[in-house]
């Protein structure tokens, strides 16, 4: 396969993330004894004895997203979109990289009214978190920007509803309006989701 071949494929490294994100988040919530979505957020799946697999599962999507942003700026020829998928895979490396803080009774021996201690770990792990969020909703309104000049009006208007439901239900989750474990979770599908499908218009 020549190397123009392989760049043209990178950004299917995107779908790869997000499938492997969504498929061992999903599993592991049910079969982790003690975890809870309605009190747990996802990240905290990287904590005790299989946490692991999520550290693994968070770090390799980071990889993949990288990927998928190379190319995404070869495929686009824009900057500012790839640029802010790259910092998402950027955020995503660092939120595996320093775990999240246990609390609330997960992973098991951990009290049940424990409140997060935001250790430097965790507080590094929190903004890895904000960082790929934030990437990701921007780079929803600079992509629409781009379909809706290119007159790719449907594209546009899913970029736009995507960059606003994210952080509507970050919002909600973190004021307790909607469960954050779900809230929180229902966002990164919604992130993923919207990735595939600028994936596919520039799949060959």
């Amino acid at each position: 396969m020549m190397r123009s071949d392989i760049v043209r494929l990178l950004p299917l490294a995107g779908i790869a993330a997000g499938l492997l994100f969504i498929l061992v988040s999903s599993v592991e919530s049910f079969a982790r004894p003690g975890f809870d979505l309605k009190r747990h957020a996802i990240s905290m799946l990287s904590l005790g004895d299989r946490g692991w697999l999520m550290v693994v599962t968070f770090i390799l999507s980071g990889v993949l997203t990288l990927l998928c942003a190379v190319g995404l700026r070869a495929a686009e020829g824009g900057l500012w979109g790839p640029l802010l998928i790259a910092v998402y895979g950027l955020g995503l490396i660092i939120a595996g990289i320093f775990p999240a803080p246990a609390s609330f009774g997960f992973p098991s021996g951990t009290p049940a009214d424990m409140a997060p201690v935001m250790t430097t770990s965790a507080k590094l792990h929190g903004m890895g978190f904000m960082v790929a969020f934030s990437a990701l909703i921007i780079a929803c309104f600079v992509f629409a920007r781009g379909y809706y000049d290119a007159g790719e009006t449907e594209l546009a208007l899913i970029s736009i509803a995507a960059g606003l439901a994210m952080p509507v239900l970050v919002a909600s989750g973190m004021s307790n309006l909607i469960a954050p474990g779900i809230a929180f979770f229902i966002a990164a599908i919604v992130g993923w989701v919207w990735l595939g499908a600028v994936v596919v218009r520039v799949t060959p």
